[in-house]
């Protein structure tokens, strides 16, 4: 399965997108299923997607750079506030499935699956259109992978530890100002300040920092799951973290940093989340921080704020968000296809080992457990050899699809479970495959198949995906019929 991510990144405007993106990637990787990631973003973006399978490109500017790349995606994923409807309608079309992340009724979008995770959003006044599926609300919230699985949390009798975080570049630069204001009311607190990697503002923070304060620059999500856990109280930008602090059952004081955070501040007061909403324009802000802290001094205040945001937010967002996606692109093929991994070696050498797959297989004698294990490794691995598998939207495994790349030809086999088997699910899956094989990376311009004579149903198949009869050759000293599928006359298909 192809699966395409194109979203953005900047300092000035922050990194939320790249934060929820990388959440449904993550949650493709739990299918194992690798996605691809185009993101318009300056240096500092790279540090929020790491170990992933990313590319910097500057798309809005040049979106011809990225055509070709995300050609013929299964799944097309777009977030962005950039971006205007000639690219959702450009992008859209080279893609099976579209989702657009929207946070604010930005756009009028082509069909697809539109997505708001955004608290409350089903009661957003989206107008339905025909054929447009809507993901909105709380329970489709795309949240990272460290948050999945929630934890226990302890409300203490009182306030010992603060949380302070403003996000990743600080961009209307809060933390030195709010960081002083406690200091002078409560000075006695512990007071855990994340900075991002805003190297600039370290100077001035060490300044101002005494005993009760620790810094923290570029954590990983798994820290700040920890930071936030150990925390009694939370102040922070109210983007994409206040989904992260209600799962983790932090009570918030949230402040406006952004336009486009209005809303989701708005959204959350009515959940009862928050006590009050607080924006960076207010001349009186820190005021307005203060007076909650002194609000939250009540263990009961701060058990209810941390209820109500666990039950809003439950983490498991991502997951329903692919889930969807995965049934959704099933309801064609009732398959899809990925690439092997490392995961798979049992159930291949299950398939292998079918007596079914071996009487038909050039070699028909029975694969030993340590030999198949050194071969699937290797081959997963190799540049020039393409191994894909077939799964259902329940990820039950249905068969596999192999190619031996050479110069500019292949040869392919194909193998289905015993229970897939006389369902017409093999044609299907050996099309999508070759089609794959014959759009990517590798320079194919011809499929080869060897069959066996007497196997008159894979004869069947392969001609019914526009495989040619080219012959007989002999493979170890016995007689295969060999099948083509031509690059160019199976385009014209």
């Amino acid at each position: 399965m192809k699966v395409s991510i194109i979203t953005e990144g900047f300092q000035d405007t922050g990194y939320g997108h790249l934060t929820r993106c990388l959440s449904l990637y993550q949650a493709f990787e739990e299918r194992n299923i690798t996605p691809a990631f185009y993101i318009n973003g300056d240096g500092a973006a790279k540090a929020f997607v790491p170990n992933t399978n990313h590319k910097i490109v500057d798309w809005l500017t040049h979106p011809t750079k990225l055509l070709t790349d995300i050609k013929n995606s299964d799944i097309l994923i777009i977030d962005s506030y950039l971006a205007g409807i000639e690219y959702y309608e450009t992008f859209s079309k080279l893609s099976k499935i579209s989702l657009y992340i929207d946070d604010n009724l930005r756009l009028d979008y082509p069909p697809g699956i539109l997505l708001n995770g955004t608290i409350n959003a089903e009661t957003f006044p989206y107008k339905k259109k025909p054929g447009i599926d809507y993901l909105l609300g709380a329970q489709y919230t795309p949240i990272r992978k460290e948050f999945w699985n929630r934890t226990a949390r302890k409300i203490n009798q009182s306030i010992s530890t603060l949380l302070i975080t403003f996000g990743g570049q600080d961009v209307k630069s809060l933390t030195v100002p709010t960081l002083q204001a406690l200091q002078e009311n409560y000075s006695g607190l512990t007071k855990l300040v994340v900075v991002g990697n805003a190297s600039q503002k370290r100077k001035e923070l060490e300044n101002i920092k005494d005993r009760h304060t620790n810094f923290y620059y570029s954590i990983t999500a798994s820290q700040m799951k920890e930071l936030m856990l150990s925390s009694d109280v939370a102040i922070s930008a109210a983007g994409q973290t206040l989904y992260e602090l209600a799962v983790t059952g932090t009570p918030i004081i949230a402040v406006v940093v952004a336009d486009n955070q209005k809303s989701n501040m708005l959204e959350w007061k009515k959940t009862g989340a928050l006590q009050d909403t607080i924006f960076h324009s207010d001349h009186i802000y820190l005021k307005k921080i203060i007076d909650q802290l002194n609000y939250m001094k009540s263990v009961s205040t701060r058990k209810k704020l941390s209820s109500v945001g666990r039950k809003k937010i439950d983490g498991q967002g991502s997951r329903r968000v692919i889930k969807f996606l995965i049934d959704k692109f099933c309801e064609v093929d009732s398959f899809y296809l990925r690439t092997a991994s490392e995961n798979d070696s049992k159930i291949v050498f299950d398939l292998s080992n079918d007596p079914g797959v071996r009487e038909q297989s050039i070699n028909r004698s029975s694969i030993d457990w340590n030999n198949h294990k050194e071969w699937f490794s290797q081959k997963i691995n190799e540049p020039n050899y393409l191994f894909l598998l077939a799964f259902d939207k329940e990820d039950n495994f249905i068969g596999q699809v192999r190619f031996q790349i050479e110069v500019n030809y292949s040869t392919v086999s194909i193998s289905i479970v015993k229970e897939f088997r006389g369902k017409g699910l093999a044609k299907k899956i050996l099309i999508n495959a070759c089609t794959a094989a014959l759009s990517g990376r590798h320079n194919i311009q011809t499929i080869i198949a060897y069959i066996r004579p007497e196997n008159t149903a894979s004869i069947k198949g392969f001609e019914s995906a526009n495989f040619k009869y080219s012959g007989k050759e002999k493979i170890n000293n016995e007689q295969f019929l060999k099948y083509l599928l031509v690059k160019a006359e199976n385009e014209n298909r």
